[in-house]
């Protein structure tokens, strides 16, 4: 006699795919503020890896040595780029091989996204908010709240 190897349908069973989540946070400072204002001002802003730009108001949020949010407008020549760090993820103030491990586990891959912001959400920021970034596989979801 023959054995069937084969599953009927009832018995297969899928888990469902877990999703890997971290959340990242951007407490305001002088740094935060005046990338909010800069914001405001400009008018273009660049997607990352492309040669393309929008009107979108917004930033880059950025994983290579660390994770931090950074200014998607160009800035004047000479000027250096407006950066600020996730809360424990800034390789210049904490251990850098911590830091590096930290991110890594968020990603292995560096990433630049462009996190678009609204006028309400900017003007938030300008007034002392923080920023609260939740990221999964398939999802970036971004939260501006005040204590």
């Amino acid at each position: 006699m023959m054995s069937n190897d084969w599953l009927s349908a009832d018995q297969l069973t899928t888990e469902p795919k877990q999703l890997n989540m971290t959340t990242l946070n951007f407490r305001s400072n002088s740094t935060l503020v005046e990338l909010a204002k800069l914001t405001k001002e400009n008018k273009v802003f660049n997607q990352p890896y492309i040669k393309e730009t929008t009107t979108q108001k917004g930033f880059y949020l950025v994983k290579d040595e660390g994770i931090y949010l950074m200014n998607a407008f160009d800035t004047r020549s000479g000027n250096n780029n407006w950066v600020i760090y996730a809360r424990g993820y800034n390789p210049n103030t904490l251990d850098r091989d911590l830091v590096w491990e930290k991110a890594h586990y968020v990603s292995a891959d560096d990433f630049a996204e462009f996190i678009p912001l609204s006028s309400k959400a900017i003007d938030f920021l300008i007034d002392g908010g923080d920023i609260k970034v939740k990221l999964t596989d398939e999802d970036i979801t971004v939260t501006c709240f005040k204590k």
